[in-house]
């Protein structure tokens, strides 16, 4: 057996060995379906807001805890400025499991009370 003949079998062998791998871990991972779904959770950042020349802004984190991604999330915010109920929404194209994004909710004026925000939708 010449050099050449022996270096394409150990090739092929650890090609093998790698395709084989991949295709066990997509198999096992596929079977155990024990992935959690999306889980997006949202930490409004009242100490860090601010008034600007158009509104009231508040920071916040979303935080997806599950295993899988969310994709499309819609969050809508809620308060009462000056005795009248006002809405914030905002979507979020894509969030990776596990990974936090930061956002701005904004409304017209400093809230009279309490801001609620609530996750409307998303897909996975």
């Amino acid at each position: 057996m010449d050099r050449r003949n022996r270096v394409e079998w150990i090739v092929l062998v650890v090609s093998v060995i790698a395709i084989a791998t991949v295709v066990g871990v997509l198999v096992i991972d596929g079977v155990s379906g024990t992935s959690k779904p999306p889980s997006p959770v949202v930490n409004p950042h009242f100490d860090e807001a601010y008034v600007t020349a158009i509104g009231w802004v508040l920071p916040a984190t979303v935080s997806n805890e599950g295993e899988r991604s969310a994709q499309k999330l819609t969050l809508v915010a809620t308060a009462t400025v000056r005795g009248e109920e006002e809405e914030s929404e905002i979507t979020i194209d894509y969030l990776p499991a596990g990974t936090d994004v930061e956002i701005a909710l904004g409304f017209s004026g400093k809230p009279d009370g309490d801001v609620t925000v609530r996750v409307v939708s998303f897909a996975q």
